[in-house]
């Protein structure tokens, strides 16, 4: 059977599963998200799949969900929108982008970017997760393994190799470097790597 997101069943506890230390990074964005709310602004989730993120975050802020999927929340808030096509951020304190921009067309993660900057109070922050390549084919390589081994602790190793190769169609990662460079010619001035768990990154910033 192909891959897809929207056949996952708990969807959650398959993240969890998946990324090492997940539970680590969805705490620490709860943690450093608290010094950028702010009463009556808005707060976004780009690719917020169940909505779970958004759910558990606590603030006096308007809550928004974006994702194009059959697992969004029938709920006030979450709002069915195709990321390679324009979108509205306004009024914004924080905004999440986990794991999703890897996902998107290539040639449309600087409007993506663009658009989430431009919706950003100042000094409202974007949290920005991707898996990323490393420059280092050597590095790569033992990274990737790695990972691999981990989830063999959770996946038969068959569903691990079917997945990537179902992945390689729709996830199209960049490395650390163009990343930064992305996320700085936008117009962010302040950026910062605050988490890693193999090639999975997560960066704050600040506009």
């Amino acid at each position: 059977m192909e891959f897809s997101f929207n056949t996952i069943q708990n969807f959650d506890d398959h993240i969890n599963k998946s990324i090492p230390n997940f539970d680590v990074l969805i705490s620490s964005i709860k943690s450093i998200s608290e010094y950028f709310f702010v009463d009556g602004s808005n707060v976004y989730d780009l690719g917020c799949s169940t909505g779970k993120l958004l759910k558990e975050i606590k603030c006096k802020c308007n809550k928004i969900g974006y994702d194009n999927s059959e697992l969004l929340p029938e709920e006030a808030g979450f709002v069915n929108v195709d990321l390679n096509e324009s979108f509205a951020i306004e009024s914004a304190c924080v905004v999440y982008s986990i794991f999703t921009m890897q996902f998107l067309k290539t040639t449309q993660r600087k409007e993506y970017l663009k658009s989430i900057y431009d919706g950003l109070i100042d000094g409202g922050a974007m949290i920005i997760c991707e898996k990323v390549y490393q420059s280092s084919g050597k590095l790569q390589e033992v990274l990737s393994f790695s990972h691999y081994d981990y989830k063999l602790n959770h996946f038969e190793a068959s569903e691990i190799i079917a997945k990537e190769r179902d992945l390689r169609f729709i996830m199209k990662p960049c490395n650390d470097k163009e990343l930064v460079n992305l996320i700085t010619e936008t117009g962010f001035s302040t950026i910062s790597q605050f988490w890693q768990a193999f090639n999975f990154k997560a960066y704050i910033a600040i506009k």
